[in-house]
């Protein structure tokens, strides 16, 4: 009899927190939502990380210098080019300039990461702490609060990014930007003509794509904070229909 009873299942306590798995959940708004918001963090910080291009060009004055530079996350320029003085055993005039994508990129990518990391929190919750979620009302507060934070820090990380690539695409091409920066490019020196040719364009397509998944993360982010506002307990008080003595009635803010 003794052995019977310690085979039978412990019964928590009122107080102890039991994880349960309820993968019901995911059939909800807010818990589809929340793997999509975390595939498309991961597609806007990989497209960003992933880019690896390069822009080149040549000098000529009648040697030709053939110049090639990479480009890669963090999307930092640092041009040194070697203009030689035609006709003439001078050394080289040394023209260089700088453009640095870094804060705009690394902001981009920052929130990425945040993202995708709070969503993998927000989903083990969901899933295994859906209860406590729904009676704790401080939880579905800061769940809305912090997925409104996030909204903004999209749009303003994402402005902020298709600017960078902007100016990343016009600084790094050698017609548009680097030649205008290389004042000595069709200079005359001892009857010589200095000629700079564009001999490699960078693409920057994988950054375009980027772009684009930082803005649907802004919407999807955006459109989720209807379905935990529900979730909310300033919701409830508005939702609630007068209760009849007696006659206690639940409702899933999800189904309303």
């Amino acid at each position: 009899m003794l052995n019977e009873m310690e085979n039978l299942p412990k019964i928590p306590s009122p107080n102890q927190i039991v994880p349960v798995r309820d993968l019901s959940i995911l059939k909800e708004p807010r818990g589809f939502i929340k793997p999509l918001q975390w595939i498309l963090s991961i597609f806007a910080f990989a497209t960003t990380c992933s880019v690896e291009t390069q822009t080149g060009f040549s000098v000529s004055c009648p040697k030709l210098e053939e110049y090639t530079y990479p480009i890669s996350y963090p999307f930092v320029l640092d041009l040194s080019v070697k203009v030689p003085v035609c006709g003439s055993n001078i050394v080289p005039n040394v023209a260089s300039f700088t453009y640095s994508g870094k804060s705009s990129s690394e902001f981009y990518v920052f929130i990425g990461v945040m993202a995708f990391l709070y969503c993998l929190a927000a989903l083990v919750v969901y899933v295994f702490f859906d209860e406590v979620y729904r009676k704790n009302t401080r939880l579905t507060i800061i769940d809305f609060i912090v997925t409104a934070v996030f909204a903004l820090m999209w749009l303003i990380s994402s402005s902020a990014w298709a600017q960078g690539v902007t100016d990343l695409k016009y600084y790094s091409d050698p017609t548009d930007g680097i030649f205008l920066k290389l004042k000595e490019c069709d200079m005359i020196y001892n009857n010589y003509t200095i000629t700079c040719t564009p001999t490699v364009k960078p693409n920057f397509s994988t950054l375009d794509v980027s772009i684009i998944f930082g803005f649907l993360n802004t919407f999807v982010w955006i459109g989720n904070l209807w379905f935990l506002y529900k979730e909310t307990p300033w919701f409830m008080v508005q939702a609630a229909p007068p209760m009849d003595p007696g006659m206690p009635q639940e409702t899933d803010p999800q189904r309303v």
